[in-house]
């Protein structure tokens, strides 16, 4: 199979895991494009011999699934670039500050000049990893279920991003300013007045971020008693209200932090963001690469793989924003 092929095909068997490929399931297809590059044979040999191959399948089909779930899961407040090795993606911070009009004195069009600025950043990215293994009796019997091996190498990828920009998150209300953050949990009269302050700070209307659980405590602030039939109803349904005073409320989905039953987004903030604006930077730098990890030279019959991705993840402080605790 070519690459391009097997490229489409990690894709579709990823999103659409009931489709069918010539035939076959997605799942026997990309076990029978493996085995195509096995040269037929399941053995230990084969493996020996042409496992370089299967890892750089396995590359390419987490490089067709990755950047789609990073954006799917970011998308609204994150900005995902995808690029090629070495290459620095240019992120732009317009200057918030407003033009002034003033007064022109008669005879003179003397008046002080107020110069378009902005900043440019990039974020600089590191390699990760993550290893997952199979024992060779299943490898042998062709019982390894390909897909699932590259949706959970490729899952534990947007699990990692999660926590980084969480810990980006919590570091970015540490250092904004006291007029666009609240200190102490937040009342709903002041996370208005702080939308607000971002609303006109920015020059656009303003949506309010967070998880199911932290925007369900902004409806406690309001105070259910005062709400209609149908606001009851939507809050009993989705666990929070899409509008709360005039405020779009968005959920970020939750996530667990890898191998733990610890949330990888904090609860207990929201986040106030101009509509549009994406205040994280996500960069996925050159093509994946994978590669037989060392532990795979121990004697118990087990095969292994490490995949590892280049990233960078960081909060940009220039943006316009607001943050509020809600618990």
């Amino acid at each position: 199979m070519e690459k391009n092929d097997f490229k489409k095909l990690a894709r579709d068997v990823y999103f659409k895991p009931n489709m069918e490929f010539s035939g076959v399931s997605g799942s026997e297809a990309m076990r029978n494009a493996i085995k195509e590059a096995l040269h037929g044979e399941y053995t230990i040999y084969s493996w020996n011999k042409y496992k370089q191959d299967v890892f750089q399948l396995i590359s390419v089909a987490i490089d067709a699934v990755l950047p789609t779930l990073l954006t799917n899961q970011f998308d609204q407040f994150a900005d995902v670039r995808t690029v090629a090795l070495g290459d620095k993606p240019i992120f732009e911070v317009q200057d918030p500050r407003q033009i002034r009009v003033g007064r022109v004195a008669a005879g003179a069009n003397d008046m002080r000049r107020q110069t378009i600025t902005g900043m440019h950043f990039t974020i600089e990215t590191e390699w990760y990893g993550a290893a997952v293994y199979a024992e060779f009796d299943q490898f042998m019997a062709g019982d390894i279920d390909w897909n699932e091996l590259v949706n959970r190498v490729a899952q534990a990828f947007v699990r990692h991003v999660e926590e980084k920009i969480s810990d980006g998150i919590d570091k970015a209300y540490t250092m904004l300013g006291a007029s666009d953050k609240i200190d102490g949990v937040a009342t709903i009269d002041g996370l208005v007045q702080l939308a607000q302050r971002i609303s006109v700070k920015s020059g656009r209307q303003v949506a309010v971020y967070g998880t199911k659980a932290a925007l369900s405590k902004i409806a406690e602030m309001a105070g259910t008693p005062m709400f209609s039939g149908a606001m009851k109803d939507e809050l009993n349904q989705n666990g929070y209200l899409g509008t709360v005073r005039g405020l779009k409320l968005i959920e970020i989905p939750q996530a667990f932090k890898v191998n733990t039953d610890k949330f990888a987004v904090a609860d207990d903030k929201v986040i106030i963001l101009p509509e549009g604006e994406k205040i994280v930077g996500v960069v996925v730098e050159g093509a994946s690469r994978t590669i037989e990890p060392e532990y795979s030279t121990r004697n118990d019959l087990q095969m292994g793989f490490e995949t590892q991705e280049k990233l960078g993840v960081s909060v940009l402080q220039m943006k316009v924003y607001g943050m509020a605790k809600v618990a």
